[in-house]
């Protein structure tokens, strides 16, 4: 009963997922713009009242929350049955008055992952979104009292996602490289011991035309990553996650950090949840090898980009999580 009960969880998910992603799909072009710099601002950051609009000033002391994308074969291998999948990260959040955004601060996260080292000069985007709709916490049908079918924990909080919301692809801002930040892991994956990676701050700016407009009262969603995929390329952000605790689903209550939004991903080709086969090492079958490597890399070209953000995860979602973010104007 709870293998039946867990497989049809996962196919409502799917079902969603793949909802959410022909929604924003098919609506409109995706304007394309250069003008991003990316810069390391060190290990403090003062935020600015008279620029900073937006902010989400709190992160875990652990964790590796983490955008990522190498190459096919470079995929990590996972015992519980599928290739570890490239990753980008994102915000959802409300424009507190009408500005125009000039850059997102946003930090790396506390722990050894946090500068892979094919990082250091890797291209990047900031991708934003318009996001419709009024969002409705689904409890994956593990309520209080009963454990989440998936996550970092079994607490009934870690496999909750989000319905009744559209993320609608507006515009990505491309031309940045990522900042020489030393890596906190080398090309083996092995920790250098340099912590300067760890909490350090970094711009996302925003150079002219790139700069965009927001409206008050407006939700969006911004969502970072790498351009391509190369060998190592990875790096991790800092969050405020309240999955592991032990309160009724709510996205507002007083474990939440930021009232005007929630974290998000994409993942792969989109796949939720990821096909797996268990065991030490990938299973011989081309067949089946080629399937799961495809869920795990990102679809070509314009098709990542129009490919709907989720808070849906594996084995992590972003519901109860928020970036470590501060929007700036000029």
């Amino acid at each position: 009963m709870i293998r039946r009960s867990l497989s049809v969880s996962l196919i409502s998910i799917f079902l969603l997922v793949i909802g959410a992603s022909l929604a924003g799909a098919a609506d409109g072009p995706l304007v394309k713009l250069a003008g991003l710099e990316v810069t390391a601002i060190g290990k403090s950051y003062r935020p600015d009242a008279a620029r900073v609009v937006v902010q989400q000033a709190h992160s875990n002391s652990g964790g590796n929350t983490s955008a990522r994308n190498v190459g096919e074969d470079d995929l990590d291998w996972k015992e519980s049955g599928y290739f570890q999948r490239n990753r980008d990260l994102g915000q959802v959040f409300t424009a507190e008055r009408d500005f125009r955004l000039a850059a997102i601060v946003l930090r790396t996260g506390p722990a050894e992952a946090a500068v892979l080292a094919g990082s250091p000069g890797a291209a990047v985007f900031v991708q934003f979104f318009e996001v419709r709709g009024e969002p409705r916490i689904h409890d994956n049908g593990t309520p209080s009292g009963t454990p989440a079918t998936h996550g970092f924990s079994t607490n009934h909080r870690c496999d909750d996602y989000l319905t009744g919301v559209e993320y609608l692809p507006w515009r990505l801002v491309t031309g940045g490289k990522f900042p020489d930040l030393p890596p906190t892991r080398d090309v083996q994956g092995q920790p250098t011991g340099n912590k300067d990676g760890c909490l350090a701050y970094m711009r996302w700016r925003f150079v002219g035309e790139a700069q965009p407009e927001l409206v008050k009262g407006k939700r969006y969603a911004f969502m970072v990553g790498f351009q391509s995929p190369g060998p190592g390329q990875g790096f991790t952000l800092g969050n405020a996650n309240a999955a592991g605790v032990d309160a009724p689903p709510s996205l507002n209550d007083a474990h939440d950090r930021y009232h005007g939004g929630w974290g998000l991903r994409r993942e792969g080709d989109g796949t939720v949840p990821p096909s797996m086969i268990p065991g030490l090492q990938p299973p011989d079958d081309a067949t089946k090898m080629l399937q799961l490597r495809r869920e795990s890399l990102f679809a070509a070209d314009d098709a990542r980009f129009r490919l709907s953000p989720t808070t849906v995860g594996f084995p992590d979602v972003d519901t109860y999580r928020d970036l470590e973010f501060y929007l700036e104007t000029e």
